[in-house]
């Protein structure tokens, strides 16, 4: 739990329960799994999943008495150590959660997973008729690659949320999003990976997403370059060896599938200093909802 979170794109941070399992390339350098084992929660399905008190609940509580008092509504993103929708979530917590979104009206509950496929059986069964979708509920997939965008966009597009996005991050490759899809989602956030074993993100691959997203009126949120900022790019004819220790190249793609002759130079300079400037500028887009 966190208030007045650190991550760029939510305004509080709200965990139903710590532990989780790894199903993606994202999850390869867990932030999470390395957290979590310093306060001795076990990492994978079957290791047991810590849970909280009423306390720990009644904060949302709280955050709502607050934005209230504000009148200015408040995004909490859920879950930044665990997954909602994993099927291996305490038994309960989803239920518990549900009533506290109804009692949190001011409160905007951002719920990102990457079980996306999970939610439509998880949910209530009212959620999914017309009308039925809380108005305070988002819902995000994480999606890292073509691939994982190819499997798991289509299955958010079917829940009738107000607002749909996807958070890609890490990003690990390319990732060409078809026009039917951005016609239906509310909101894209990319970023690069932080952490000891951080790999890099190409700028082609940011550049290309954030194209997209203006060319089909989609909000865009850049929101880090990770541990590892660009240089420069060069051609591939002007590729030099000799790199130092702390600097990496990578044949980059446009974004449109197709490899092109860029190669970026990327220096490790930690998550501070390389920033969230993409080309010079700020991208910090919010869903017309918000």
């Amino acid at each position: 739990m966190s208030e007045n979170s650190t991550i760029e794109w939510t305004d509080h941070t709200f965990n139903t329960h710590w532990g989780c399992s790894k199903v993606s390339p994202g999850c390869d350098h867990c932030y999470a799994e390395t957290l979590a084992g310093r306060f001795g929660t076990g990492w994978g399905d079957e290791a047991a999943k810590r849970e909280f008190d009423e306390t720990h609940w009644n904060d949302l509580l709280r955050w709502d008495r607050k934005a209230a008092r504000e009148g200015v509504r408040r995004r909490v993103f859920t879950n930044s150590m665990s997954d909602l929708f994993d099927r291996f979530a305490p038994d309960g917590v989803r239920a518990r959660h549900w009533e506290f979104v109804a009692r949190t009206p001011n409160l905007d509950h951002l719920l990102l997973t990457k079980r996306i496929g999970n939610v439509a059986r998880m949910v209530p069964a009212e959620w999914l008729v017309e009308g039925g979708w809380p108005a305070n509920v988002w819902i995000g997939a994480s999606v890292v690659n073509q691939k994982e965008a190819d499997r798991d966009i289509p299955k958010i597009l079917t829940l009738p949320a107000r607002v749909r996005f996807l958070s890609m991050e890490p990003l690990l490759g390319p990732v060409v999003l078809r026009d039917s899809w951005l016609h239906e989602l509310g909101w894209v956030i990319v970023g690069g990976e932080s952490g000891r074993y951080a790999r890099p993100m190409h700028p082609a691959w940011a550049r290309a997403l954030r194209d997209q997203c203006e060319a089909a009126g989609v909000p865009f949120f850049f929101k880090q370059w990770g541990e590892w900022a660009p240089i420069h790019a060069v051609s591939s004819e002007s590729v030099r060896a000799g790199l130092s220790a702390s600097a990496v190249q990578i044949v980059g793609s446009g974004g449109d599938g197709e490899a092109n002759a860029n190669v970026a130079v990327m220096r490790r300079v930690g998550k501070k200093t390389a920033g969230r400037l993409l080309d010079e500028q700020l991208y910090d887009g919010l869903p017309r909802a918000a």
